[in-house]
């Protein structure tokens, strides 16, 4: 620190102000900042940098790496060849330098797929994309070989990735394992065995911290039932309000529950029928003053100083989120679309729509999910609706991406955000939409805007990797304007190489089968 220290008041004044600075160093670098710095008729910037650069070159020089351990184990032998197509390699080291997330996603699921495992010389990059990405370490996994997990030992940065072996014991996994692996870990033994899972998380709680036991709470999503709820209903006095309203949002999605039974009986004497003309009609009153009772079920009576809603309405969005949208759809006979129109129409609508929208990303009713797309934009009720249609069944979903394809590229912008949220890694759209989709994207990448859409210029790479191959390599063949700009040039170079690697991926050949594979 102290070589940069001459430096650092040139570099966060600016050289107009602070011209010139002293590296009080010995020796031939000392001799040689000195001559740099009285270069007469030289840019003070210039000078600066060429100084930083001397000192940069140094440091690296002198760095020393970690000692080596005094006798590290061979790795042990893989059972999974590795892939030795130059092509291929080729195609990954891009993808892992340079592609989109959901093309290194389908890259590492061929390769474990076709029963190879990843070359030796592109291990520390993989490695390092699981470190910056927990989304990539599942795919990533049975890539790595033994090799991978072996080199994952000697690097405190990739231990995430030691120990993750298929066939690794789950016990010792569990006692030893990061904080990553041993939430993986819980959702594949909820979806084996849900109570062996639960037990194994009840056992674990009270050693964990808040944030542990909020996130770990999430796991028993996977597989929920009617066995959780005793767990859940525990955990409602938690002392940590992140850990409470994690199991509030498990338990609304438990229709029988107590807590909805309970959340209901809250929430029914502020509705009434009154006579209409025609018809009775529904009103609604919120709350007008707060229980003592709801904060041990995650209602908070202090409203937020930022928040946009009045006190009453407050405590109204509060309670109507603890109940599913079918709760109610029953007690006042209305469809989910009704319900909604209704509720737009109320002096409370933004409070009941936010709840609405809130309860259905716990509890994904596709009917409901629908009626709220189709009634979007609502009145009070901001945002993207792309985790709503995220929950949608595909074919639902992909009849809904129709509708909004028709505006055509003026759409885009509403509809990519819901494709990328909609379709996980791994998953691609239906030939259908991805043929209609590919006309859209090329009249995106033909107009000149583009350029100057800095959100849906860097958006297209990952929203190419979910079209068919067919409708990729169409649109990969895009030509290039008479008059391109930097940004688009390098954007549909970009989409050829997606495209090039995308098919070199799908037509890689089995282990098994292949003449190189020992």
């Amino acid at each position: 620190m102290s070589a940069w220290k001459g430096l650092l008041p040139a570099a966060m004044v600016g050289t107009e102000r602070a011209a010139a600075w002293n590296l009080d160093m010995d020796g031939a670098v000392g001799e040689l900042l000195r001559d740099i710095q009285q270069q007469a008729g030289t840019d003070p910037a210039d000078r600066l940098l060429r100084s930083a650069a001397v000192l940069a070159a140094c440091a690296n020089a002198g760095v020393r790496g970690a000692p080596a351990a005094a006798s590290a184990e061979a790795a042990p032998e893989d059972a999974r060849p590795a892939l030795a197509d130059a092509s291929i390699q080729q195609h990954l080291a891009w993808t892992f330098g340079h592609g989109p997330a959901r093309l290194q996603h389908h890259a590492l699921r061929r390769v474990a797929a076709q029963g190879w495992r990843l070359p030796s010389r592109l291990l520390p990059v993989a490695l390092d994309l699981g470190r910056r990405s927990t989304a990539l370490r599942e795919p990533l996994q049975p890539a790595l070989g033994e090799r991978g997990r072996w080199l994952a030992r000697h690097n405190t940065e990739w231990r995430y990735a030691d120990g993750a072996a298929e066939d690794a014991d789950v016990d010792a996994l569990w006692a030893h394992g990061n904080p990553q692996q041993r939430r993986e870990l819980l959702v594949r033994e909820r979806a084996a065995d849900p109570a062996r899972a639960r037990e194994r998380l009840a056992t674990e709680l009270p050693q964990l911290s808040a944030r542990e036991r909020a996130d770990f709470l999430g796991a028993l999503a996977t597989g929920l039932g009617a066995d959780d709820e005793a767990l859940l209903e525990s955990l409602l006095a938690d002392r940590s309000k992140e850990v409470r309203q994690a199991a509030a949002g498990l338990l609304v999605r438990l229709p029988d529950s107590a807590f909805v039974r309970h959340a209901g009986e809250r929430l029914a004497p502020l509705l009434r029928q009154e006579r209409g003309l025609i018809r009775q009609r529904w009103r609604i009153e919120a709350p007008t003053e707060a229980d003592a009772q709801w904060e041990r079920d995650g209602v908070d009576a202090a409203r937020p100083k930022q928040e946009s809603l009045g006190e009453r309405a407050w405590w109204l969005y509060q309670l109507a989120r603890q109940v599913p949208v079918s709760w109610w759809c029953a007690r006042m006979d209305m469809t989910p679309a009704e319900l909604f129109a209704w509720g737009a129409a109320t002096d409370w609508a933004e409070a009941l729509l936010r709840a609405w929208r809130e309860v259905l990303l716990n509890t994904a009713e596709p009917e409901a999910c629908e009626a709220l797309l189709d009634g979007w934009p609502w009145k009070g009720l901001a945002g993207d609706p792309a985790q709503i249609a995220a929950l949608l069944p595909a074919g639902l979903r992909e009849t809904h991406w129709q509708r909004e394809l028709g505006r055509g590229s003026a759409g885009l912008r509403t509809l990519l955000p819901q494709l990328l949220a909609g379709c996980p890694p791994g998953e691609i759209l239906s030939p259908a939409l991805s043929q209609r989709l590919a006309p859209v994207l090329r009249e995106a990448l033909n107009d000149p805007n583009i350029a100057f859409d800095y959100a849906l210029r860097g958006a297209l790479p990952e929203l190419c990797c979910l079209l068919q191959p067919d409708a990729l390599a169409a649109l990969a063949a895009t030509p290039h304007r008479a008059d391109p700009t930097p940004a688009h040039a390098e954007l549909l170079d970009a989409l050829a190489r997606i495209a090039a690697a995308r098919r070199a991926f799908d037509q890689l050949p089995t282990a098994s089968s292949s003449p190189s594979a020992p």
